[in-house]
């Protein structure tokens, strides 16, 4: 009877060393559900004194390094303008994505001297579509973020210049900066 147990418990102590030995530990992978972006085009497209666009578009772009080419956009100052933000992956567009998820995203817009945005406002409630006001004659730093998982109904979520916007939650899925230099 003593052998019989000796043999149970090597086969339990036996068994248990294959088991543990078989199993992997694998390491967690991050939940990642951000985009990744290898292109960015914003476009400003000039507005009349009756709000309607004209010809007038200025274009800067973005790689997937985040630099911007031109890095310094020339604009009127005390002028409005339509801003067109379009993002690229693969080289498609996929605007259409953000949209569909539109309850998850929004972009903020921050100056720097805060005094070169006048006024944004937002056309479709995320920021792909929207009127900036470029105010001043001082050239200034645009930075351009796009949040994904916020939560839009907080307070902090609500301007498109919010300096709390990260106490809505979320994440960065884009964070580029260029110059503007208002001109007379």
């Amino acid at each position: 009877m003593k052998n019989n147990i000796i043999k149970i418990g090597t086969a339990i102590a036996l068994l248990a060393v294959i088991t543990f030995a078989s199993c992997k530990k694998n390491d967690p992978k991050p939940n990642n559900q951000n985009e990744e972006y290898d292109a960015i085009k914003i476009s400003f497209i000039k507005l009349d004194t009756n709000g309607s666009e004209t010809t007038d578009t200025t274009t800067v772009g973005f790689n997937a390094s985040g630099v911007a080419s031109p890095s310094n956009l020339d604009l009127e100052s005390h002028q409005q303008y339509r801003m067109l933000i379009n993002l690229f992956a693969s080289g498609e567009n996929i605007n259409q994505e953000i949209i569909d998820d539109a309850a998850e995203h929004k972009f903020f817009f921050f100056a720097n001297p805060s005094t070169g945005v006048g006024s944004y406002v937002y056309n479709d409630g995320i920021g792909l579509d929207g009127k900036i006001e470029i105010d001043g004659h001082t050239t200034f730093n645009l930075q351009v973020l796009l949040r994904h998982g916020l939560d839009k109904t907080h307070p902090d979520a609500q301007a498109y210049n919010s300096p709390n916007y990260q106490n809505a939650g979320g994440n960065n899925d884009l964070n580029v900066n260029f110059n503007i230099t208002p001109g007379h």
